[in-house]
C-alpha cells in the first residue's frame, strides 16, 4: 500500500477505505500532547537526516510522553513516487515507510505494516521476532494499519523543521543501515527498558508519597494544642476601696 505521510494521516487505513470518521479527533488530541511533551523537552527532539540514491530518511528521537528521558527510534523513508520528477524540491508526494520501538507499534501494527509494505525492511533485524512473524490477534486482529502516536509526532516535527523541503537536507549523511542500528535500541530490548522505567517511576512515587505522608503525621504529632486553663474561683475581691458618705462633718476644736 503506497501512501504519502500527509496520506498516513488524512487516513493510516489508505484511500480504498472508507475516511477515518475521528481523524479530528485523533489531530486535536495528538497535537495538543506534542505541545505539552515539546515544553518539557524545551522544543527540541533529536534527529538524524540521511541520504540513499533517491531516498531520504529521518531518524527521530521520539520522547516518551509518559517516561522523562526515554526516547522512543522512529525512522521515516522517503521514496519517490514513479510519477513524479525528482527535481521536485518537495518530499510531501513521496511515499513513506516506517520503523518505530514503541510499544504501539510493536505489539499492534507492526505486522500490519509489513504486510501493507510500509515497513522499512532493512532495519528488521532491530524489530521483535514475533511482531514480523505474528498478527497481533488481541489489539489488531483484522491487521490494519493505524495510527500510532510516535509516527503521528513524528510527522508533526517533520513538518515544523521543514523539511518535507529538499532544500533543508544539505547537511547529511550517507544511509549505511548498519551504522544507523547501531544507533537503534533493539525493540523487543527498548520494552523491556521502558517496563523498567515505568517500575522505578512507580516505586518513586509510592516512595515520595509515603514519605509526605510520614512528614504530615510527625508534624501532626508535634503540634500542641492551644490550652486555657481555667483558674480556681477564689470569691469575689473588692479591688476598689469604697467610702462611706454620712452627711456629717467633723467639729474643729477652736483654741
Amino acid at each position: 500500500m503506497e501512501m504519502t505521510f500527509d496520506q498516513y494521516i488524512q487516513n493510516p487505513m489508505g484511500i480504498a477505505n472508507a475516511v477515518i470518521s475521528n481523524r479530528a479527533m485523533y489531530r486535536d488530541l495528538y497535537y495538543a500532547k506534542f505541545n505539552n511533551i515539546m515544553v518539557r523537552e524545551m522544543g527540541h527532539m533529536g534527529h538524524t537526516l540521511y541520504k540513499g540514491k533517491n531516498k531520504f530518511y529521518i531518524h527521530f528521537k521520539v520522547p516518551s510522553e509518559v517516561i522523562e528521558k526515554f526516547y522512543y527510534d522512529v525512522v521515516i523513508e522517503f521514496t519517490p513516487p514513479k510519477d513524479k520528477k525528482l527535481t521536485d524540491n518537495t518530499l510531501e508526494n513521496y511515499t513513506v515507510r516506517f520503523y518505530s520501538n514503541d510499544p504501539s507499534f510493536v505489539y499492534t501494527f507492526a505486522h500490519a505494516f509489513i504486510k501493507n509494505d510500509m515497513f522499512i525492511k532493512e532495519l528488521k533485524p532491530v524489530m521483535s521476532p514475533e511482531a514480523i512473524k505474528k498478527v497481533a490477534e488481541e489489539k489488531n486482529p483484522s491487521n490494519q494499519v493505524g495510527y500510532v502516536k510516535s509516527l503521528y509526532f513524528a510527522y508533526i516535527m517533520t513538518k515544523k523543521l521543514g523539511l518535507f523541503n529538499k532544500l533543508k537536507w544539505g547537511m547529511t549523511r550517507d544511509i549505511d543501515f548498519k551504522r544507523m542500528m547501531k544507533e537503534i535500541t533493539p525493540a523487543d530490548t527498548k520494552i523491556e527498558q521502558r517496563q523498567e522505567a515505568q517500575k522505578k517511576k512507580s516505586a518513586d512515587k509510592k516512595a515520595a508519597d509515603a514519605y509526605l505522608k510520614k512528614v504530615a503525621k510527625d508534624a501532626a504529632a508535634k503540634e500542641t494544642p492551644f490550652m486555657v486553663k481555667k483558674s480556681k474561683r477564689m470569691g469575689n475581691i473588692n479591688t476598689t476601696s469604697k467610702t462611706r458618705i454620712t452627711g456629717k462633718t467633723k467639729k474643729v476644736k477652736r483654741i
